[in-house]
């Protein structure tokens, strides 16, 4: 028989908590699962898809059904990963490839889709790797890109936390982390994580928009203490709404190239 939660979950703890955000954000979704819904739209048996920046799985944890449905929709399902360790623990994909994203070993116009999921703000070269990721891209394909928002508040107050430890400490941070995962060990940079810069590099490289969307975080940072996580959500749902969109937890943005810009490349070459 499970134990009951404690007094101090039901009243200042997770308990309570969770009842505030059921209140204040009823329709809150997770950005994974948002991400995994994105991409049912664009996965197909005519696709070959490269998911760039793999790291261990498609998705996010507790999604395997979506995430594996979503590998077998597919023609072919390619993994690109800098971390030859995380290529080789990834839960379900066959071929992987040890490659940073800035050299890609692929043809031109390799794939039909290709995907970035919390991969972007680890780019220490933003354009090199946007150049990339859709030299590989066929006329007409179709990139995907899900990160976090440097406007956001929590990624803000991360920032200024990790500037003020030295770097063994948050390395080993990374190390302890299982929620967040070995791809995380990485620095992050932040030099393509604002909807206007990430759109710049869309336009710049040939991609017209087809969605481009801010997400809330899916739960507070401070989840164990009720009043802090109050403040928190309160800030959520503000972010939620258009007056306050671009300071969201996440980004999520889809363009496709335009086979106008692959006539001119060629034309240049």
């Amino acid at each position: 028989m499970a134990p009951s939660p404690s007094l101090y979950s039901r009243a200042l703890g997770r308990q309570m908590t969770e009842r505030l955000k059921r209140w204040l954000l009823p329709r809150l979704a997770w950005n994974q699962q948002t991400y995994g819904d994105v991409l049912r739209g664009y996965v197909s048996p005519r696709v070959r898809w490269l998911d760039a920046g793999c790291g261990r799985r498609l998705l996010g944890a507790d999604l395997e059904k979506l995430e594996d449905g979503l590998r077998d929709a597919a023609r072919q399902l390619v993994g690109v990963d800098v971390e030859r360790r995380t290529l080789s623990k990834h839960r379900n994909l066959f071929d992987r490839v040890c490659a940073g994203l800035d050299a890609l070993p692929f043809r031109d116009r390799s794939f039909d889709l290709v995907t970035c999921n919390l991969v972007t703000e680890h780019l220490a070269d933003p354009r090199a790797a946007f150049a990339e990721l859709t030299r590989v891209l066929k006329p007409g394909g179709v990139l995907i890109v899900h990160t976090a928002n440097v406007r956001n508040y929590a990624v803000v107050v991360e920032r200024l936390v990790e500037r003020a430890l030295p770097n063994r400490v948050r390395l080993e941070m990374g190390r302890l982390s299982k929620e967040r995962g070995i791809r995380d060990r990485f620095p992050a940079f932040y030099r393509a994580n604002s909807l206007g810069k990430l759109q710049s590099l869309f336009t710049e490289f040939g991609l017209q928009m087809e969605q481009a969307r801010m997400l809330a975080a899916p739960q507070p940072m401070f989840l164990g203490f009720a009043p802090l996580a109050l403040l928190e959500l309160l800030v959520m749902r503000a972010t939620s709404g258009d007056r306050l969109r671009d300071f969201g937890a996440g980004i999520l943005i889809v363009g496709r190239v335009s086979r106008a810009h692959w006539v001119g490349e060629s034309m240049a070459a």
